[in-house]
């Protein structure tokens, strides 16, 4: 949402004297070698192939609950997350 984007990012400039890079496409962020991990808040039903694109590509993961939609994209998440070697922690406060 470029209006949300817009919005916090002038917000960070003005308050913090901050220009954070902003993305619209997460496959671009997942591309960047300056980002170590993301933080996925984000529908429920992508919280799965979110987590499994960014420990594929990479980076360690917080993702907020519920963890996945189903068991079997639950477990393909922890598959992966082994497989990579990447953190994945899921928020259940």
């Amino acid at each position: 949402d470029t209006a949300v984007l817009d919005r916090t990012s002038a917000y960070l400039k003005e308050k913090y004297n901050l220009a954070p890079q902003t993305y619209q496409d997460y496959r671009k962020l997942l591309e960047s070698r300056e980002i170590d991990a993301v933080m996925l808040a984000t529908p429920n039903h992508w919280h799965a192939l979110s987590t499994i694109w960014a420990c594929q590509a990479g980076k360690d993961v917080y993702c907020e609950k519920p963890a996945s939609h189903n068991i079997h994209e639950g477990f393909r998440m922890v598959e992966v997350a082994r497989k990579t070697g990447r953190l994945v922690q899921i928020g259940s406060q």
